[in-house]
């Protein structure tokens, strides 16, 4: 069984530019590749960059995100 590419998609602690904290957010792919920025799966257009573990334990999850997601399976 194979998945395909478009149903593939990663989590990654995204900072919140205007104020302190972030949130997870969803993006489609297989996995972050480096790009500097890119739109989550909400249509949110962030920047992105290498999280720390503190930012994945503290920044709760894209609650837009994750609903596009259960309603796509």
């Amino acid at each position: 069984m194979t998945i395909a590419r478009a149903a593939r998609h990663f989590w990654l602690p995204v900072t919140n530019e205007n104020e302190r904290g972030g949130v997870r957010h969803a993006f489609r792919g297989p996995r972050w590749d480096g790009r500097p920025a890119d739109s989550a799966v909400c249509g949110e257009q962030v920047a992105l960059a290498r999280p720390s573990e503190l930012d994945w334990i503290h920044f709760p999850s894209c609650g837009d995100c994750y609903e596009i997601l259960k309603s796509e399976q």
